[in-house]
């Protein structure tokens, strides 16, 4: 099962995953004619309804959810399709995704080392199966998938935890005294730019788990009776736990089922699949809740530096309030003050001056407060 360029009909034969990565309007066009009805646009995809993210049009399941990834420092995140028909899966994408190249290469290294089973009888006349008449069904390769991307995922939280772990010593460590003024407020601003990055990162987060939470509960749970089970026979491969094994024969309970309708062995791992998705977003939940305890943090520790240059302010401008109404009263144009023809008043005034400094810093340092100035 290698990897190939589809350019025409013809070349999709046999396919079973068509993965279109930012697809051209004629990429499209061709993609919607091996499908048999419209694809979802961008637009369509970052519809946020349950409507329009899970839908089903004529037997085939049209499934959507953001999807989280990391760009050098940066996360973002954009809509994936996945469209399971009878036959075939088609996922759309605009951006690379490591967890799709993984699954390729499974897919790859994997599937031509499964020997085929030989036929139980082979006609006199006519061709012969081929020996790699095995194949991997739709559902199959969309279970894997939603595997490795919860796997991708898990990884990226683990990421989170160690970048929550860093910032909250670095809000908490015990800061030089030695740091200047314009230095403290450029760590404050790098501090909350991070708790702000990190608290992004987690609601992009909880958007990608809530979608797959969706897509996971839709496949788990469907039933609906049409067309014949996926993955019957004895004839289709499996990808389970990153290795491929023949899919026994389907049971009783999956015939007459829709084409997108799994059968008992991926529903098995799609269950599996949502309580990996409820430990994630009980985990992230808790880095939500950490986030907001740093950003608490953060915005206390400012608001002691806050308090400090407020205490600054506040002892310099008391200090000046006594020296300025002395300075104001001599000031006054009287002609009759007592002190006016006095040849010690300017001496007097500048020694009241002084005094009135000086007493209030012995009061303030007595009371503590120029030790904690800073």
């Amino acid at each position: 099962m290698p990897a190939q360029a589809v350019q025409t009909p013809n070349d999709a034969e046999g396919c079973v995953w068509l993965d279109l990565l930012d697809p051209t309007p004629q990429e499209q066009a061709l993609a919607e004619q091996l499908c048999g009805q419209p694809l979802p646009t961008l637009a369509e995809l970052n519809a946020i309804e349950s409507s329009s993210r899970i839908s089903v049009r004529k037997g085939a399941a049209f499934l959507s959810s953001p999807l989280l990834k990391k760009t050098g420092t940066e996360f973002q995140t954009m809509p994936v399709g996945f469209i399971l028909t009878e036959d075939r899966l088609f996922t759309i994408r605009f951006q690379a995704y490591s967890a799709f190249e993984a699954l390729t290469q499974i897919v790859a290294e994997q599937v031509p080392a499964v020997p085929a089973l030989p036929p139980a009888s082979t006609p006199a006349t006519g061709p012969v199966a081929a020996p790699h008449a095995l194949a991997l069904h739709p559902s199959e390769i969309l279970v894997t998938l939603i595997e490795t991307i919860v796997d991708r995922l898990a990884d990226i939280l683990e990421s989170v935890g160690d970048l929550l772990d860093t910032l909250s010593h670095d809000i908490f460590r015990q800061r030089p005294q030695t740091r200047v003024k314009r230095n403290i407020a450029s760590w404050q601003r790098d501090l909350l730019q991070r708790v702000g990055s990190s608290g992004s990162l987690c609601s992009r987060m909880r958007d990608t788990l809530l979608g797959l939470e969706r897509i996971a509960l839709f496949l788990g749970e469907s039933r609906k009776a049409a067309a014949a089970a996926p993955g019957a026979g004895g004839g289709m491969l499996s990808l389970g736990s990153r290795r491929i094994t023949p899919n026994p024969p389907s049971t009783q309970e999956d015939s007459g089922a829709a084409a997108y309708t799994l059968p008992g062995a991926l529903r098995a791992r799609i269950a599996t699949v949502s309580r990996d998705l409820s430990s994630l977003d009980a985990y992230l939940s808790q880095a939500q809740d950490k986030v907001e305890f740093l950003l608490d943090a953060t915005l206390g520790f400012i608001n002691i530096e806050q308090n400090g240059v407020m205490k600054v302010l506040t002892v310099v401008s008391f200090i000046g309030v006594a020296p300025t109404l002395i300075a104001g009263i001599y000031g006054m144009n009287f002609k009759y003050i007592p002190e006016l023809n006095w040849s010690f008043g300017y001496w007097y005034a500048l020694g009241l001056m002084g005094a009135t400094t000086v007493l209030p810093l012995l009061w303030f340092w007595k009371k503590g407060w120029l030790g904690g100035i800073g």
